[in-house]
């Protein structure tokens, strides 16, 4: 049904609402394994739990077990934390949608770690459109002769807004163009 960023700890989480009569725990687990997101999982009960450490072992705990005095409990991530590697690299302008930038970002951050994102060597141009890809590359080109070039700019999360923003970064790389 959704999926938001977290912290059980120190371990950064993805936190999965699903409903188990449409999506069961065990598909659920299956899809996280083959997208090799399975370093550590925290169950929501005994059942989750019981089929998690059949296939993990003790990389597998049950959130309300977890010793929260000493990690804390599920916290979601701040603002500043939120698409942490996109918001650092020169993708960040690219109008993206909610799904792609979480996609570049997490193949942003698997290259930074060294990671596998969905089983394989995903790279943020494989989330891309060509037109997007072409953005990408003026992007570059701009932020290589001015690094400022595009600082009044700010990608929207707003799908309606997406269109509007094209224009102004369109324009904007023009203008560095020159």
């Amino acid at each position: 049904m959704r999926t938001r960023a977290a912290w059980v700890g120190s371990h950064e989480v993805v936190e999965v609402k699903f409903r188990p009569s449409v999506l069961p725990f065990e598909r659920l687990l299956e899809a996280a394994i083959a997208r090799s997101c399975d370093q550590r999982v925290f169950a929501q009960n005994d059942t989750q739990l019981a089929v998690a450490r059949k296939r993990l072992g003790e990389r597998a705990s049950q959130v309300e077990r977890y010793d929260t005095a000493k990690h804390g409990a599920v916290r979601p991530v701040n603002a500043g934390e939120e698409l942490y590697y996109l918001n650092r690299s020169s993708e960040r302008y690219l109008p993206l949608t909610p799904v792609q930038a979480r996609q570049v970002n997490s193949a942003l951050g698997a290259a930074v770690l060294g990671a596998k994102t969905a089983g394989t060597d995903a790279r943020p141009d494989d989330f891309l459109s060509p037109r997007q890809s072409d953005l990408a590359r003026r992007i570059t080109a701009a932020l290589e002769r001015d690094r400022k070039a595009l600082d009044k700019l700010a990608r929207p999360d707003d799908l309606d807004a997406l269109a509007a923003y094209t224009v102004r970064l369109e324009r904007a790389l023009t203008a560095a163009s020159r």
